[in-house]
């Protein structure tokens, strides 16, 4: 009885020993390095973004500038977190990745609101709007900003995910692009794009990986919980991509 109970005291858990999934990451968003430059990343209590925080502690994450020196594994995920601008052969890249069975989940803002230490025009800035217009042609969908007036922060209820966010952008379909290729959903937010043999998931909108609109610390120590499920989105849009499930069910917005 003695060593029974010796035994149930000392198992540890099992321990998942499964790698990680790879995940690509290009972005002008401070998620891993601060915009307080290398003074600031060394410092000894500096710490990256709490949104790739997240996301590390599910995806081995490789940050990427140069995409042509890129060597992608099979069915590995890249995000697209308003990214810088691409030259054209990038673009013919990014399509063509796409085509040959590339998983890419794209957030492009058309009106960043991301707080900075740098005025409007610099280029240490997070890029203000997107800039991937040519590529959204080509697949065969449009982003705008609507028009009508938005609060400073509006809350969205996408499937089971309540989110909030600021001047979130819509997609529109084009009649000049791949017909068919792209499925609108959530009132515009989302776009789900089959291109060949690959995938794309389109969010019109950055601003949601801020934590000052979801993070909500007083919230988190109450009940361990985020304030808004934005995070959960990002997670759940990744998962989808990764096991190739389709946005229909579960991120239609109420």
């Amino acid at each position: 009885m003695f060593l029974l109970l010796f035994a149930g005291f000392t198992t540890a858990p099992p321990v998942d020993s499964r790698p990680k999934p790879r995940l690509g990451l290009m972005t002008t968003l401070p998620l891993q390095w601060s915009e307080g430059g290398i003074e600031a990343d060394l410092a000894k209590d500096a710490a990256p973004h709490p949104a790739f925080t997240r996301l590390s502690a599910q995806y081995n994450i490789t940050p990427i500038d140069d995409l042509k020196a890129w060597a992608p594994k099979p069915k590995q995920l890249l995000l697209f977190a308003q990214p810088r601008a691409f030259a054209p052969s990038e673009l013919v890249w990014i399509d063509n990745w796409v085509r040959q069975g590339g998983l890419v989940l794209i957030l492009a803002d058309p009106a960043l609101q991301w707080g900075s230490l740098y005025p409007l025009g610099d280029k240490r800035r997070p890029l203000f709007t997107s800039m991937l217009s040519p590529l959204f042609d080509y697949w065969g969908v449009e982003l705008v900003l609507p028009l009508e007036d938005e609060a400073p922060a509006s809350m969205r209820k996408i499937g089971l995910f309540n989110i909030r966010t600021v001047t979130a952008g819509e997609w529109l379909p084009k009649a000049n692009g791949d017909k068919g290729g792209c499925t609108i959903l959530a009132k515009g937010l989302l776009a789900d794009c089959r291109i060949g043999k690959g995938r794309a998931v389109l969010v019109a909108d950055a601003d949601f990986l801020d934590t000052a609109f979801w993070e909500g610390r007083g919230m988190r120590i109450l009940t361990g919980k985020d304030e808004f499920a934005n995070m959960a989105l990002l997670q759940a849009l990744l998962k989808a991509l990764h096991d190739d499930k389709g946005l229909h069910g579960d991120f239609v917005e109420q």
